[in-house]
């Protein structure tokens, strides 16, 4: 025994002298050290207590229940605990190797087939199984190893997108609360894979907290890999969301979120909940057949407010298991026709396997490839784009050759295309016919072009170009009114003092001639001035219900006087016709303004004649629709349409011809202002005048009028044998009365109370309402007649009538204005019936108007 204590002796020191030195210094722990040094200080410290206790006084038992102690802990620690499995002498890294190899706290999560990790409130792991531990290895890849489990905020720390939804998921674990999330699709590792994660968070005993995250596309065998095109669904320019066919909402992207209002944790919404039932249905329709269904429906905001969508849904699988997705647009320019289907494009047959979100979608969708966005090579297109580009969007095509480049500025094309990153940038496709398109490009996680979207904006270009056009006509129009009233004071001033001259100069006078042709000017400047509030739609209206084919019969005969006997005319009169509420005098003045200008243009380019053609019908606003005038409300029409055979106009001035003083007439012929004029009287019928025209075969004016309802029309008045005539037009001029005459034009002012004055009439001028106030202030009820003008600096004249009617008395009103009559009854707080006189007038028709006024008063006195 002793020499086989010896021979292991020797080797110990053998192998103890073969040790490096640097090995034996490595094994040594400064700690352990440390320790026993001082556990041999107390050892000795506590045997001098016991052999002299005299020698540490009172202290001395204190000293030896803290050995006593002390002792006990250290055999528990060699006993029991981590002590028996470490050893008294515990390597460096002993104890958390230990704790590595020990056997899980949570055993239970291994059984669980996603990544589970358990941990504090805070979020300090503590336990995680094997999925979790995998999915941090290819999340974290590249950054250095760990022994222990990461927190789930180290995860998705690279990825943005996902800092709001992880941020909710650690407040609702630092509550004890549950809380579910559906993370954004991301890309996760090396090699990008596309993946998206359901997390769920829920207290567990003991203040621990279980995160659990499933990977929701790994269970989607059958419908193949993720597609990176799914990626870009989230944060595409356009709505999308799937539904079951119970009606709930399953997913729905950012776009559709923001429009209706929804957060986007909120869950259990279903359809009838942002929509009505009947809309519920129509995406409902196409089922079970399958094919792509188009509806035109109203979606329900969360404050309540319904805004006009369109919709393309496409439903997969059976039953219960059916799943519907819908695209939804709120722009009118995705050329799906009005069929109701989604039309399939035999330039690009359906691909196996292919996406409908990517394949169908309605508008232009591009795969790229490439390390900048002006470099980048189409990879793949998708159907819409193959028709916008005509197919020159093909594989291989350089992206940035789609769009127009401007020869002067060969770089914008290129800096547009870096703007377009993450926000929609206007551009025009390169082609015979280029288009406006909107173009929209996303990257991928490295920073690369990965998809651009293309929309066309054609139509919705051509509408704006259109309200431009109508807001400077708009203008224009409130111009030439403006020039038409001031021109309406002067004009009326001329006239009257050219009646006194005419008064004072009779026939065969000197001056008379001079004086009439003054007079003739004066009536084509009065034609000119109303022509002028036409377009402006300011002039006088006396709108009747009358039928139009009783109009245009009697009509017709003045319009055959006009025309030349080489050219044929005909009137066609559909059945069952509506009737309207129009002028019949500005509606002749603009039927004969289309039917000169049809006229003109078969006689004065070299042509022999033609035909033209009155066509009357019943029509709707769908009629309208279908022949490209989408600006005509809703509702139904009469339609009157003049259609001539021509020469046409062509398309670059189409837009042009309403405008005023515009004509393709020679110099001298026309004023340029008669299709201005019709544009203006129609306007003003609450009406739409649309031109339909091509070169060399003639021109077509379709003017829709609002039909009346049955219940609009009056009923035809049968005359009793005790109605008087109509009260005939009063002869003598002169009468006698006391009138307050209220102008801000100085000049008309005083000729209009000269020629009141020399017919007997005792009368009182006013500058404006406020010195007209003040004369009846100062003299209540003492006056026959209120003649005002509408529209004065300050004061105006139904704001006059209104302050003063507590002078006024029995004083009757006439208005003067230069514009259009305006229900100025209604601006009146009485009863107060008032007459209207619209300028220019001569002096008889100023006098004939006053007569008839006092005497109506005199009448009712005498009654």
């Amino acid at each position: 025994m002793k020499l086989q204590a010896s021979n292991e002796t020797e080797k110990a020191g053998e192998s103890l002298d073969d040790m490096d030195p640097d090995t034996e210094m490595s094994r040594t722990d400064m700690l352990q050290l440390a320790f026993w040094g001082c556990l041999l200080i107390a050892v000795a410290a506590a045997s001098v207590a016991i052999a002299w206790p005299q020698a540490v006084g009172g202290t001395g038992p204190v000293l030896l229940i803290s050995m006593a102690a002390g002792g006990m802990v250290f055999l528990l620690w060699v006993l029991k605990g981590a002590g028996r499995r470490l050893g008294l002498f515990p390597e460096k890294g002993a104890a958390e190797e230990a704790v590595a190899n020990a056997s899980p706290r949570f055993g239970w999560i291994e059984s669980l087939d996603e990544a589970v990790l358990i941990s504090d409130l805070g979020g300090a792991p503590i336990a995680a199984n094997v999925h979790y531990k995998e999915l941090t290895q290819i999340a974290l890849s590249g950054q250095p190893d760990s022994a222990s489990p990461v927190a789930v905020d180290r995860i998705f720390s690279a990825v943005p997108g996902l800092a709001a939804p992880v941020f909710r998921l650690s407040k609702a674990a630092k509550a004890s609360e549950s809380r579910r999330e559906i993370l954004p699709a991301i890309t996760i590792g090396p090699d990008a894979l596309p993946v998206q994660y359901e997390v769920t968070v829920a207290p567990l005993p003991r203040e621990r907290v279980i995160w659990r995250l499933r990977q929701l596309n790994a269970a989607v065998d059958g419908a193949g890999a993720a597609d990176m095109k799914a990626l870009y669904v989230e944060d595409a320019p356009l709505g999308f969301f799937a539904a079951k066919p119970d009606g709930t909402i399953t997913y729905a992207n950012n776009w559709v979120r923001e429009l209706i209002g929804l957060h986007e944790t909120t869950h259990k919404v279903r359809l009838d909940d942002i929509m009505r039932p009947e809309f519920v249905r129509m995406l409902a329709k196409d089922r079970k057949s399958g094919a792509p269904g188009r509806a035109d429906i109203m979606i329900r905001t969360r404050d309540g407010v319904e805004m006009p969508v369109q919709t393309i849904t496409t439903w997969t699988g059976k039953g219960v298991q059916a799943q519907g997705r819908t695209i939804l647009l709120t722009n009118a320019q995705a050329g799906l026709g009005r069929e109701g289907r989604f039309p399939a494009s035999a330039s690009r047959p359906a691909q196996a396997g292919g996406d409908p979100m990517f394949d169908d979608a309605p508008f232009g969708a591009v795969r790229l490839e490439g390390n900048s966005v002006e470099s980048a090579v189409i990879m793949d297109a998708n159907r819409a784009l193959l028709e916008i580009a005509d197919g020159k969007s093909a594989p291989g095509t350089r992206f940035a050759d789609l769009f127009v480049q401007d020869a002067e500025e060969p770089d914008a094309l290129a800096a547009k295309l870096v703007d377009a990153v993450d926000k929609p940038v206007g551009l025009k496709l390169a082609g015979d016919d280029p288009k406006h398109v909107n173009v929209f490009v996303t990257l991928d996680a490295m920073g690369r072009p990965s998809v651009a979207y293309i929309i066309d904006m054609t139509e919705q270009r051509e509408l704006e170009l259109r309200l431009a056009q109508g807001e400077k006509m708009q203008a224009i129009g409130q111009l030439a009114g403006g020039v038409a009233h001031d021109f309406n004071n002067v004009l009326t001033g001329i006239m009257l003092n050219n009646d006194e001259l005419m008064s004072k100069h009779p026939v065969g006078d000197p001056s008379y001639e001079y004086i009439k042709s003054i007079y003739e000017f004066s009536v084509r400047a009065k034609d000119l001035v109303h022509m002028l509030l036409a377009y402006a739609r300011q002039q006088t209206f006396k709108r009747e219900v009358f039928n139009v084919s009783d109009f245009l019969s009697e009509f017709s005969i003045l319009i055959r006087q006009i025309l030349d006997e080489r050219i044929e005319f005909k009137t066609v009169h559909g059945r069952n016709l509506p009737y309207i509420k129009a002028d019949k005098n500005q509606l002749e003045t603009a039927i004969l303004n289309l039917v000169t200008n049809a006229r003109d243009a078969m006689l004065l380019s070299g042509r022999t004649g033609g035909s033209l053609t009155i066509r009357t019908a019943a029509a709707s606003a769908e009629d309208a629709h279908a022949q490209g005038f989408g600006y005509v409300d809703d509702g139904d029409y009469l339609l009157i349409e003049v259609a001539d055979t021509g020469h046409g106009i062509p398309e670059n001035i189409l837009n042009k011809i309403f405008q005023p003083f515009f004509t393709t007439k020679d110099v001298g012929v026309g004023t340029g202002l008669g299709l201005a004029t019709v544009y203006g009287i129609i306007k003003q019928s609450e009406g739409y005048i649309c031109p339909l025209s091509t070169v060399g075969e003639g021109t077509k004016f379709q003017i829709y009028l609002p039909a009346l309802k049955a219940e609009d029309i009056p009923m035809p008045e049968i005359a009793g044998p005790d109605d008087e005539p109509a009260e005939p037009r009063p002869m003598d001029i002169s009468g006698r009365g006391r009138i307050l005459l209220v102008e801000d034009e100085k000049g008309l002012r005083d000729i209009a109370v000269m020629h009141l004055i020399s017919r007997g009439y005792e009368v009182e001028s006013a500058g404006d309402g406020e010195e007209a106030l003040e004369i009846l202030e100062d003299e209540p009820g003492s006056f026959d007649l209120i003649i005002s003008d509408v529209v004065m600096p300050g004061m105006d004249g139904p704001t006059l009538i209104r302050e003063a009617k507590a002078y006024l008395g029995e004083a009757r009103v006439i208005f003067v204005s230069g514009y259009a009559e305006r229900d100025i009854a209604k601006q009146l707080d009485d009863d107060r019936e008032i007459s209207f006189l619209p300028k220019p007038f001569n002096v008889r028709q100023l006098a004939e108007r006053v007569k008839q006024q006092l005497g109506v008063r005199k009448e009712r006195e005498a009654a």
